[in-house]
């Protein structure tokens, strides 16, 4: 594990997945992540790539072949190189190892970067191609928080609430078929908040496309604190909880998505793929900020 600390929050990082496992504040000793209860999530804040979401039966076409990969790639079952730069920064970075060219045949730099500043968290993806030719990918986070942040509370006491006023499409998941299917409802109408209600995830995430907001912030209606969420160069926004709400709320900045249910083309044209050209390098960023 790795330990980053300044008088505001401690953080505690995995260098398997690169992945968020603790935010604590120092002022009310509270871990906003979720706590990885394996009965609902094991996990707490993976980076997803190459993928993110599930291919149809797990297979993706590459230049004519077909590889095998799991649900949000590779990325969140392997462990990073570890560079910490300083108490309060850590580089994690994954290239490609023999297991991984068998579910993916690109060359690759991934480069996650975290850096804690006052009350926020920044996690800095740099997707470098080491390749000779064009690389595909997508890439996102799946950092889950405490929902509610206290014991003794309701998470229907929580909301969701946009920076900006929306008018958005929710697409939706067709669970049965394990992708996501053509079909839309609206989610807002010139609206900026939602409540935290089990019905909203009865079809696995909330995803929304284009939004005009930079951050979202989760906030109780019973007290002042708050978790804001800033995003940068994602062009979807997933919002999670597991099958019955008990604790756990992901906000999940995404490239891309799963598969299409129909979708049977190759890897370079799914939903939002990056297309990366030789030697150059690709970036997104998304931060966590905690008001105690």
């Amino acid at each position: 594990m790795v330990t980053l600390k300044n008088d505001v929050l401690e953080v505690e990082l995995n260098a398997k997945g690169a992945e968020i496992i603790k935010i604590i504040g120092q002022q009310d000793h509270l871990n906003y992540m979720w706590k990885r209860d394996p009965e609902l999530w094991a996990n707490s804040a993976p980076i997803l790539f190459p993928i993110v979401g599930a291919l149809q039966n797990n297979e993706c076409r590459i230049d004519g072949k077909t590889y095998t990969m799991t649900q949000h790639g590779f990325s969140r079952h392997n462990e990073y190189a570890t560079h910490q730069l300083s108490d309060t920064c850590v580089e994690f970075e994954l290239t490609p190892n023999e297991d991984i060219l068998k579910q993916y045949p690109y060359l690759f730099d991934l480069k996650v970067i975290y850096t804690l500043t006052d009350n926020q968290l920044q996690c800095h993806c740099i997707v470098k191609n080491t390749d000779t030719k064009t690389i595909y990918f997508q890439i996102g986070g799946h950092p889950a928080f405490a929902c509610p942040f206290m014991e003794n509370e309701s998470s229907n006491d929580y909301y969701i609430e946009f920076e900006q006023n929306e008018t958005l499409n929710q697409k939706i998941i067709d669970v049965a078929r394990k992708g996501m299917s053509h079909k839309t409802t609206l989610l807002f109408d010139n609206e900026k908040r939602f409540f935290v209600r089990q019905a909203l995830f009865n079809n696995d995430a909330i995803v929304v496309k284009d939004f005009k907001s930079h951050y979202v912030t989760l906030k109780s209606l019973n007290h002042q604190k708050s978790l804001r969420f800033y995003m940068d160069n994602f062009n979807h926004l997933g919002i999670w909880t597991s099958k019955h709400v008990g604790g756990l709320l992901a906000i999940e900045p995404w490239v891309g998505h799963s598969d299409y249910v129909d979708f049977k083309g190759e890897f370079k044209n799914k939903e939002g793929v990056v297309e990366l050209p030789e030697g150059q390098e690709f970036e997104c960023q998304f931060t966590i900020e905690i008001n105690q």
